[in-house]
């Protein structure tokens, strides 16, 4: 078993802060960003792997393990994606993303992947 562990680094320190708490459980990627290295602190995405969560000053501050990934539309959110994103609803999610996807239209597809916190 692979025990070397990738790196992943959200948008803002806040995000990383809700995963220590245990409250963030979910996040999404663009589909095509899935399986690409975008740098050294953002590893491609693989279920149940190991990931080393970095805040903005390239620091460790927890890991975390993929426990799934789920192709998804825009207008159709599951319920697990948005309550992990510490969301109350589909549409406070969509308010939340729609400029990290750009305004995208009801048949936009991403992927949503959800996680444990491992260690912190």
């Amino acid at each position: 078993m692979d025990t070397e562990h990738r790196r992943i680094q959200f948008v803002s320190d806040r995000l990383v802060e809700q995963i220590i708490a245990g409250e963030k459980t979910a996040s999404v990627v663009e589909l095509g960003d899935v399986d690409l290295d975008e740098d050294e602190y953002n590893h491609a995405l693989v279920v149940g792997t190991f990931y080393d969560v970095y805040d903005l000053g390239l620091r460790s501050r927890c890991t975390i393990r993929i426990t799934a990934m789920e192709l998804c539309r825009w207008d159709d959110i599951p319920e697990r994606l948005w309550s992990g994103e510490t969301n109350k609803s589909a549409d406070e999610f969509q308010a939340d993303h729609i400029d990290y996807f750009e305004d995208p239209a009801d048949d936009f597809e991403f992927v949503a992947y959800y996680f444990e916190l491992a260690s912190n």
